[in-house]
């Protein structure tokens, strides 16, 4: 004996079959379809994300369609779909070190502080095209710098625009590592940054300093970028003072006080300066 009282009170199912006016005898013919998508469809309840997914395949559980012809498919959750929407966003960076929970950030759903709003505001002028200068942002630990960069990069990228948002320890590290075994990506990587429509360099100043980080890389990035007056946007903890002082000395502490310069030089033309103030939000 088919129960159909068990797919009718099925809200999803009793939609289908309610919209498309869908008859007893129907219903009856079609009992192991209906069920079978009653089934797939309560695994996915109590579910909170994609880790805790009961299906055969993850993310995937079988819907209805019915246009004279009862079709039975496969769709994505909400938590499937979620996850394609951040994949397709980073994959459209050029460079990307974004931290993967700030993905669904950008300038329309941030939060910021009273201490941010100023910076809030530069960063919307940037979206808008309403200033051509970049932003060197200092302060201390924990008080929301990459937070913001990282919504705007985001605006950035969803508004189609070529955008690379670096942690330079982390690619310092990366170039260091390729020396010896990928000279190629070494090229391939300063090409990227030196052309991206916006470059991010996050925590600039926490890196440990060579002739090669500082003469090879990141002086040849920024000369570029200042020729063809690309937007480029740091963070740090160090002002530029205190910049300066820490790419003067490489790690055999074999000081190049010219150089330094030449680099701080075109930072300081490619950026105005902006102090972020507040608390450390780590913290609360």
């Amino acid at each position: 004996m088919k129960d159909l009282k068990l797919i009718k009170n099925d809200e999803y199912l009793n939609s289908i079959i309610t919209e498309s006016k869908l008859p007893d005898f129907f219903l009856e013919e079609n009992y192991s379809s209906f069920i079978r998508v009653l089934n797939s469809r309560k695994l996915c309840e109590g579910c909170n994300g994609l880790d805790e997914c009961r299906q055969a395949s993850k993310g995937e559980r079988l819907s209805l369609e019915y246009d004279g012809v009862l079709m039975q498919e496969i769709e994505y959750c909400d938590y499937a779909l979620n996850k394609k929407s951040r994949e397709n966003l980073l994959s459209k960076y050029v460079y990307c070190d974004i931290a993967r929970n700030l993905v669904d950030l950008d300038l329309n759903n941030v939060r910021y502080t009273e201490d941010q709003k100023q910076l809030y505001l530069l960063m919307a002028a940037l979206f808008h095209g309403k200033r051509e200068k970049g932003i060197y942002i200092s302060g201390d630990l924990g008080v929301g710098k990459t937070y913001l960069c990282t919504a705007l990069a985001n605006s950035l990228v969803k508004a189609g625009k070529k955008v690379a948002f670096v942690k330079v320890s982390n690619f310092f590290n990366e170039m260091r590592s390729a020396i010896g075994s990928n000279p190629e990506l070494i090229d391939k990587n300063i090409n990227k940054l030196k052309n991206a429509e916006y470059l991010f360099l996050d925590d600039i100043g926490a890196e440990s300093v060579s002739e090669f980080v500082r003469d090879d890389i990141l002086f040849r990035i920024l000369d570029h970028r200042l020729e063809n007056r690309f937007v480029t946007v740091f963070t740090s903890n160090l002002n530029k003072e205190d910049l300066l002082k820490h790419y003067q000395y490489d790690r055999k502490e074999k000081a190049n006080l010219m150089n330094a310069k030449r680099l701080l030089e075109r930072i300081d033309i490619l950026t105005d300066d902006f102090v972020l103030t507040g608390s450390n939000l780590r913290r609360k």
